[in-house]
């Protein structure tokens, strides 16, 4: 009898431990950082984990229990062949790399690893997975490859950006007093024309330059993308529709603005759009309407997010690894530089963003941006004419705007000295107060000493606000400053130079 009762007592002591042993497994399943999944041979997901519901965008494991792995959860149908092979495989357990999607359909990478269930008889009946989500490494890993090519390329391209910048510092400036007088309004839209293409110029020369040093001295003011969006949008409209596409805006009413240059983030989006129109009209295809462009604004807690997606073939896997690279193209030769994307991946970067190629399941490519948004107040609005008159001394012997600089400043009521040279601006300073001085940073005095610090020590100079001017596509050092100093970059927007100059 008593031995009835200890084998009794034993049994049900096994099935305690074995209830406590498979509560174990459920709370180790649980808190697993990785997603771990059940399948049927034929890729039913009948058990999960939160994890990897939460990796699929769903609320919970319940929600996932029953989807296919090729219908519902991995992008190539050949992916799913992989993880529920012929029963003869008995391990998968090295580390498989793949695409899936999420509820939304967006794309995520993933690393599976795979073990075949057996039953009773050693017959394989399921096989169970473990999911990583990658897509935040790859995506750094891709960002990071990215600036270590454009590190790269060095300097080779300052030498003609320097004979480019010149004759358009002398086409914007002049272009811009010519604004300010009233002309009909077929010249004043010349004009503007004329203006606004020199600026993207003179955008791009720097922009060359931003892909082998980044530029901290870049002013950049609160942008409406929206604006900037809409813009290009409809300069490009006729080109598009006499190309037989059609570019379709869906834009948010309430995107908030980002702190960005204008005309740099205007050639960030003609490029992308360019990059659309040519991938769809590339197509051997008769048909009048060769394809569909949507650009979007959106935004989240802390970026506004841009989407320019088309319809178009897309960009073959074993391309998109180089697609960033400067020089490299797909368009025939004559018809493409190969700096679309690296200068726009460039301008991205040097705004605080990120740019990535995001394609889905359904065909063409969507390039997402997502740039900062921008939290300090807007800047003031500049009147015709300067609160008060300053006296400005200004000492640049190498620019060729001079002219322009000093007839701006005179028409905003300012008394403006020219100095051709440094020692004239020295005997000047020791004669007479300045309210504000404009200098080139890197002219020196016939001892070798810098012409600004001397003229901030100087009687004229003692307490002028300094504006230390450059030319960014001088290779070398970085431009000589001093506390209190502002540096500006060459060609000069007459905008920027009048807030610094009367301190706005």
């Amino acid at each position: 009898m008593a031995s009835g009762q200890n084998s009794a007592k034993s049994i049900e002591d096994l099935e305690g431990e074995l209830v406590a042993a498979e509560r174990r497994y459920e709370l180790l399943v649980r808190r697993a950082a990785f997603g771990i999944y059940r399948c049927s041979l034929d890729g039913r997901i009948h058990a999960a984990n939160d994890v990897l519901a939460a990796i699929l965008g769903y609320d919970d494991s319940a929600a996932i229990v029953g989807l296919g792995l090729a219908e519902d959860i991995c992008l190539a149908p050949a992916d799913a062949a992989r993880l529920t092979p012929a029963e003869s495989v008995a391990d998968l357990s090295d580390w498989m790399e793949m695409r899936w999607k999420r509820r939304d359909g967006s794309p995520i990478h993933v690393r599976v690893s795979v073990l075949a269930h057996s039953d009773g008889d050693g017959r394989c009946n399921a096989w169970e997975g473990v999911v990583q989500d990658v897509t935040e490494r790859q995506r750094g890993d891709e960002l990071r490859r990215r600036s270590e090519r454009m590190a790269s390329l060095g300097t080779t391209l300052a030498g003609v950006a320097h004979e480019l910048n010149n004759p358009l510092a002398a086409i914007m400036g002049f272009t811009q007093l010519l604004m300010r007088k009233p002309w009909p309004a077929e010249d004043r839209s010349a004009l503007e024309t004329i203006n606004h293409e020199a600026i993207r110029s003179a955008t791009i020369v720097k922009d060359l330059l931003a892909m082998a040093r980044k530029r901290d001295q870049e002013r950049r003011i609160r942008t409406n993308v929206n604006d900037v969006v809409g813009y290009v949008a409809r300069t490009r409209r006729y080109a598009l529709e006499t190309a037989g596409v059609r570019c379709r805006l869906s834009l948010d009413p309430t995107l908030p603005a980002v702190f960005g240059d204008r005309t740099q983030l205007e050639q960030v989006f003609l490029n992308l759009l360019n990059n659309a129109e040519h991938a769809l009209t590339a197509r051997s295809d008769a048909s009048r309407l060769r394809g569909n462009v949507l650009i979007r604004t959106h935004r989240d807690d802390s970026h506004v997010i841009v989407d320019v997606q088309d319809d178009g073939p897309g960009i073959p896997t074993d391309v998109r690894a180089h697609i960033w690279d400067p020089f490299w193209t797909t368009k025939d030769e004559g018809e493409g530089t190969g700096l679309g994307l690296a200068v726009v991946n460039s301008i991205i970067e040097d705004h605080g963003g990120t740019i990535t190629l995001e394609d889905g399941a359904e065909t063409g490519a969507c390039f997402v941006i997502r740039l900062p948004i921008a939290r300090d107040a807007d800047l003031p609005a500049a009147s015709g004419h300067a609160p008060r008159p300053l006296a400005v001394l200004v000492v640049d012997p190498g620019a060729s705007d001079l002219s322009f600089v000093e007839r701006f400043l005179t028409s905003r009521g300012h008394a403006v000295v020219n100095a051709r040279s440094g020692a004239l601006a020295l005997r000047l300073a020791a004669d007479q107060r300045f309210d504000a001085i404009v200098c080139d940073a890197r002219l020196l005095d016939r001892d070798g000493t810098p012409v600004a610090a001397a003229l901030r020590m100087s009687t004229g100079g003692a307490s002028a606000r300094f504006v230390l001017s450059y030319d960014p596509t001088v290779a070398g050092m970085d431009a000589p400053s001093f506390d209190g100093a502002m540096l500006v970059a060459r060609p000069y927007d007459v905008e920027e130079l009048r807030r610094l100059i009367e301190g706005d």
